[in-house]
C-alpha cells in the first residue's frame, strides 16, 4: 500500500457505518423528488403502457421494453415487472415509483461507499460515496420513474462486484460457491434490467489486477482459482443476448443509430463521439448547464476529424499518462479511471451505436468510476499535506463542492414535477430540442390552442424532418379534426420514414379515403397487408375505402369477414349496415342498425338511424 494511502482510520469509521451515512445522505438528496409525476419518457413506458398495468408475469417478461407505438427496443423485464409491482401497489400513481427511487438511490450510493471502503479504505470510501450521492448529473435518473432502471442495473453491478471481491478473500470453499452464487443472482439482477452490465466481466478483471498489484497472487493463480467467476457471467450474458434477440430485433439491437453516426463503422463513430466525449467530462466535473435532452441541433455531431477532436483525444492521451504514472501512489485513481472506461465502453456508440450521442442517465454507472478515482486522489492529496493549513483549504474547497452539486441536485429534482414545467426547463436548457417543442405543441392542441400547437410542432419538424412519431402525432392532430389534406404529406411521410408502421399508415388511409382518393388507400392497406396480415383495423379502413370508391359489394365482404371475428364494436355495426344497405341487403342492414342503436353511444343513433330512413325512402337498391 502506497504512502499517500495509509489504511490508518479514525475509530468511528468502518465500511458499514460509511454506507450507512452516505446511504442518508443520498436519501435526502433525491427526496424532493417524491411529489413528481409521471413524465418524458415515464409517460409512453408506464402510464400509457398497458403491459405494466397488470401483473401477467409471462406478458412482462416477454414484452419489449419499449411499447410498439415507440419503436418495441430493448429487453429489460426485470424492470418492467418491478413497473408493474409499482403500478399495482401504488393504484397507478406515481408515488410509490418516486418513493422507491429514492430508496434505491440510497442503497446503489452505499454500495458505492462499501465497495470503495473495502477494495481500498473506508475514508475514501466515505468521500466517493457522498460524490456519487450529490451528484447532479444523477438527477435525471433519480426524479424520474424510468431512471429506475439505471439504479437496478447499478445494483446488480455494484452487487456482483462485491461478491467476487469478498470471494477472493475468501479460503472456505463453502463460503467462496456462496459468494459466487450471490455475484451471479446479482449480475442476473443486472443484466434482466438493463443491458448495460454486459460489460461486468471487464470490471471483473480489474478487481484481478488490484489484486495483483497488491502482491497477493501471481496471475496463474489468480486465474486457476477465479475463473469460475468469468465462467459463470460469460454464460449468464450469452444466455442474455439471446434471449433478448426475439424481443428487441437482434442480439444487438439497441434502438439505431443516432445522427451523425455510422452503423457500419466503429472507427468513424470514434471520430464522431471525440469531441461528445468532451461534454462526459464536463458534466462529471462541472455540472452547471444540464439538460434531459442532447439531441440534433443541440449537440450537432462532428463526423469529420477536425481541431476539436485533436483536442479531445490529446486532452485523453494527457490524462491516460497522468493516471498511468500515479497508478503505483494512489491506486484508487488507476482503479477508478479504469472501471470508467469499461463503463463507459457501452454507452460510448463506439462497439455498437445505442440511439443517442449523449444523455446524463448514461453516466449514471460509469460515474462509479469517476467518483472512486477523484475521491482516492482527495484522499491521497489530504495524506500528503500532513495537518497544516493546505489540509483545512483543501477541505473547505472539498466541502464546497459538495455543498454546491448537493444544492443543484435538490433544486434540478423540481423540474420533473410535471409535463409542463418539465419541457418548459427543457426549452430553456436546449432551445433547439425538437421533443421540448413538440410536447409544448402537444399540450397547446390539447388545451383547444391550435395555433401555438402547429407553430411548436413545425418548429419541432424543422428540427427534426424525418422523426416518424413526431409525424405521425402531427398529423393525427389535423386527420382526427377532419383536416386530412395537412394531414396526408405528415402521414406519408411518416410511412416513407418506416414502411412498417402501421399507426402512421392507417389514418394516412383514412384520409386518403375520405379526400376522394380511395384507390391510394387501399394501395397503402394492401401494403400494410403484406407485412401485418389483415388485421381488424385495416379490415375496417379497407371496408370504409371500399365504400367511398362505390364498390358496396367489396366493402360487405370486408365488413362482414370483421363483423363475424369481432361482433362486439358497434362501429363495425354500422358500417356493415351501410355496406349492406348499398349492395342491395336491405334486410340484413335493418337488422344492423337496430343492434347497433342499442350498444352505440346516443350520440351516433342519428347516423345510424338515417341508414334506415333511406332504406325506408327506397333510396337503396334492395334485392
Amino acid at each position: 500500500m502506497s504512502a499517500l494511502q495509509p489504511r490508518t482510520e479514525a475509530t468511528w469509521l468502518s465500511p458499514i457505518r460509511v454506507a450507512a451515512t452516505v446511504f442518508l445522505v443520498a436519501v435526502l438528496i433525491a427526496a424532493p423528488s417524491i411529489r413528481n409525476g409521471f413524465v418524458f419518457d415515464d409517460v409512453g413506458v408506464i402510464e400509457e403502457n398497458e403491459i405494466v398495468h397488470q401483473l401477467e408475469l409471462g406478458r412482462l417478461v416477454t414484452s419489449p421494453y419499449w411499447p410498439p407505438d415507440r419503436g418495441s427496443a430493448m429487453w429489460r423485464p426485470l424492470a418492467l415487472v418491478a413497473f408493474a409491482v409499482q403500478w399495482a401497489v401504488g393504484g397507478g400513481g406515481p408515488g410509490v415509483f418516486h418513493l422507491t427511487n429514492i430508496l434505491l438511490y440510497g442503497v446503489v450510493s452505499g454500495l458505492v461507499a462499501l465497495l470503495a471502503a473495502q477494495l481500498f479504505t473506508a475514508r475514501l470510501g466515505l468521500m466517493a460515496g457522498v460524490l456519487f450521492a450529490v451528484h447532479p448529473v444523477h438527477v435525471e435518473v433519480t426524479a424520474n420513474v424510468v431512471g429506475q432502471v439505471e439504479m437496478l442495473a447499478a445494483l446488480g453491478y455494484l452487487g456482483g462486484l462485491w461478491a467476487v471481491w469478498k470471494r477472493m478473500e475468501a479460503s472456505d470453499a463453502g463460503r467462496r460457491r456462496v459468494l459466487l452464487a450471490v455475484a451471479a443472482l446479482c449480475l442476473a439482477v443486472g443484466l434482466a434490467s438493463k443491458e448495460h452490465c454486459v460489460t461486468f466481466p471487464g470490471a471483473v478483471l480489474l478487481l484481478w489486477c488490484l489484486e495483483r498489484s497488491r502482491g497477493d497472487h501471481t496471475w496463474l493463480g489468480l486465474m486457476r482459482r477465479e475463473w469460475p467467476v468469468l465462467a459463470v457471467s460469460a454464460v449468464l450474458i450469452i444466455g442474455y443476448l439471446v434471449g433478448r434477440g426475439p424481443m428487441a430485433y437482434g442480439l444487438t439491437a439497441t434502438g439505431g443509430a443516432a445522427a451523425g453516426l455510422d452503423v457500419y463503422s466503429p472507427v468513424s463513430r470514434a471520430v464522431v463521439m471525440l469531441p461528445v466525449s468532451l461534454k462526459w467530462l464536463e458534466l462529471l466535473f462541472i455540472p452547471v448547464r444540464l439538460s434531459a435532452d442532447y439531441s440534433l441541433r443541440h449537440l450537432v455531431p462532428a463526423p469529420v476529424f477536425g481541431p476539436v477532436h485533436a483536442s479531445a483525444l490529446l486532452i485523453w492521451i494527457l490524462l491516460f499518462l497522468c493516471i498511468w504514472r500515479a497508478k503505483g501512489a494512489v491506486p484508487a485513481l488507476a482503479f477508478g479511471a479504469a472501471l470508467f472506461v469499461v463503463t463507459v465502453s457501452v454507452v460510448s456508440n463506439i462497439v455498437v451505436p445505442i440511439g443517442v450521442l449523449l444523455a446524463e442517465r448514461l453516466l449514471f454507472l460509469p460515474s462509479i468510476g469517476w467518483a472512486v478515482a477523484v475521491g482516492g486522489l482527495l484522499v491521497a492529496l489530504e495524506s500528503r499535506m500532513g495537518m497544516g493549513r493546505p489540509r483545512r483549504v483543501l477541505w473547505f474547497a472539498v466541502a464546497l463542492v459538495v455543498v454546491l452539486f448537493a444544492v443543484r441536485s435538490a433544486t434540478r429534482a423540481l423540474v420533473w414535477y410535471d409535463k409542463e414545467v418539465f419541457f418548459t426547463q427543457l426549452l430553456r436548457d436546449a432551445p433547439q430540442s425538437f421533443r421540448a417543442h413538440w410536447v409544448i405543441g402537444d399540450m397547446a392542441f390539447e388545451r383547444g390552442d391550435s395555433a401555438v400547437g402547429e407553430r411548436e410542432m413545425s418548429i419541432a419538424l424543422r428540427l427534426n424532418p424525418d422523426h416518424p412519431h413526431l409525424l405521425e402525432e402531427f398529423g393525427l392532430r389535423y386527420e382526427t379534426t377532419g383536416r386530412y389534406q395537412p394531414a396526408i404529406p405528415l402521414l406519408a411521410r411518416a410511412v416513407a420514414v418506416d414502411s412498417t408502421r402501421l399507426s402512421s399508415a392507417l389514418p394516412l388511409a383514412r384520409a386518403l379515403a375520405r379526400t376522394g382518393r380511395a384507390t391510394e388507400a387501399l394501395v397503402v392497406l394492401d401494403a400494410m397487408s403484406r407485412l401485418h396480415g389483415e388485421t381488424k383495423g385495416i379490415a375496417l379502413v379497407r371496408g370504409e375505402a371500399l365504400l367511398l370508391a362505390g364498390e358496396a359489394d367489396a366493402a360487405w365482404r370486408v365488413l362482414s369477414d370483421l363483423l363475424q371475428r369481432d361482433p362486439s364494436v358497434w362501429t363495425v355495426r354500422g358500417m356493415v349496415a351501410e355496406a349492406a344497405a348499398r349492395s342491395g341487403r336491405c334486410e340484413i342492414a335493418l337488422a344492423q342498425v337496430d343492434t347497433a342503436v342499442r350498444v352505440a353511444p346516443a350520440e351516433v343513433h342519428e347516423g345510424l338511424l338515417a341508414i334506415r330512413t333511406w332504406v325506408a325512402n327506397g333510396n337503396a337498391p334492395c334485392k
